[in-house]
């Protein structure tokens, strides 16, 4: 099962303090959507909204078009899923995924067939009669999952459920969440800190701040065309150069710039900027390079603004040295007016 999500004007205060500022936000069924945003941001305290266990201040949360108000986890059409995964340890893998429909007054007979499907579609369906000690972190994190969808939830929400794996196991469990999501058809709801997390997953990611929503697009949208300074920070490294209207074009500390008249900020991604390209940043020093696999990742000090430091990730076999001087092009530029910033 699966349903859409209607957040309306939902303002959340503990306190003098304001969580979140009249929340608008809509979710289609069936749609994989990230909240993404630093700690302190709001983003969780929207996710237990959601799930029931806050009341919000103001505003409405529907879900299949029904109002969530007064209405106590247990009898929302949700589960929610933690980084502690919380798996009972006297119990074995089926009992654990059977769990929440043995609650529900499923038969035993019901209940364990239930959860071997679902310990199928996760690959452990092998490991049954395991003990969640005996597993791995991503395979625990897989027997939670299969718990969490055993009970068909219309929204399954899931609070930050791969920080607890290291780097290789979270990027694996990541591809297999995204293709569990797809199999399955629920409507996710995921809360992380983890801007590649976020890209690697998401439909549409909620870019959130200070208890507001600062961006809300598909990944490349939001990492292509940010639309607040804070998004395009917070999406990864990137290089930011204040510009003025100057007739045709932009003044900036590179000099003129053929761009789009705007006072605000001119922004260009590492991978962006380099050797040739559409935008002239004219001349910089290469100040130092490092070996990242898949790029050189590169300083450059421009030679009319020494005080500033340019990073460009250029390809595999680009032959520069330390104290090198090159030209420098950028592409894909992105402006963000000084209102927007």
């Amino acid at each position: 099962m699966t349903a859409d999500v209607s957040i309306t004007g939902v303002r959340q205060e503990f306190g003098d303090f304001t969580a979140l500022h009249e929340i608008d936000l809509t979710i289609e069924a069936g749609e994989f959507v990230v909240l993404l945003g630093p700690s302190g941001c709001g983003k969780t305290t929207l996710l237990s909204i959601l799930g029931g266990f806050l009341s919000p201040t103001a505003g409405t949360v529907k879900i299949g078009g029904k109002d969530m108000a007064g209405v106590v986890p247990r009898a929302r059409p949700t589960t929610t899923m933690f980084q502690d995964y919380a798996l009972f340890p006297h119990m074995s893998l089926l009992d654990n995924v059977a769990f929440g429909l043995r609650m529900r007054g499923m038969s035993r007979r019901e209940r364990n067939a239930k959860a071997r499907e679902m310990l199928d579609m996760v690959g452990l369906a092998d490991q049954a009669k395991r003990r969640p000690h005996e597993l791995s972190g991503g395979q625990r994190q897989r027997v939670a999952l299969a718990r969490a969808l055993a009970v068909s939830p219309d929204l399954l929400l899931l609070d930050e459920p791969l920080g607890a794996l290291d780097l290789k196991l979270r990027r694996q469990m990541q591809d297999e969440l995204k293709a569990i999501q797809r199999k399955v058809g629920t409507t996710f709801v995921h809360v992380t800190h983890d801007q590649e997390e976020a890209m690697a997953i998401a439909d549409r990611i909620v870019v959130m701040n200070q208890g507001r929503i600062e961006h809300c697009g598909t990944p490349e949208e939001v990492y292509l065309t940010p639309r607040t300074l804070f998004t395009a920070n917070f999406m990864g490294e990137i290089n930011t150069l204040k510009v003025r209207k100057a007739g045709q074009g932009v003044d900036s500390p590179l000099g003129a710039l053929n761009l789009e008249p705007t006072n605000g900020t001119l922004c260009l991604r590492p991978e962006n900027v380099g050797l040739s390209g559409q935008l002239d940043l004219g001349q910089a020093v290469l100040q130092d390079m490092a070996f990242f696999g898949s790029h050189l990742r590169c300083h450059f000090r421009p030679v009319t603004a020494p005080e500033m430091i340019l990073t460009a990730n250029l390809p595999q076999g680009t032959r520069l040295q330390t104290g090198d001087q090159v030209h420098l092009y950028g592409n894909s530029p992105v402006l963000i007016a000084e209102e927007a910033a």
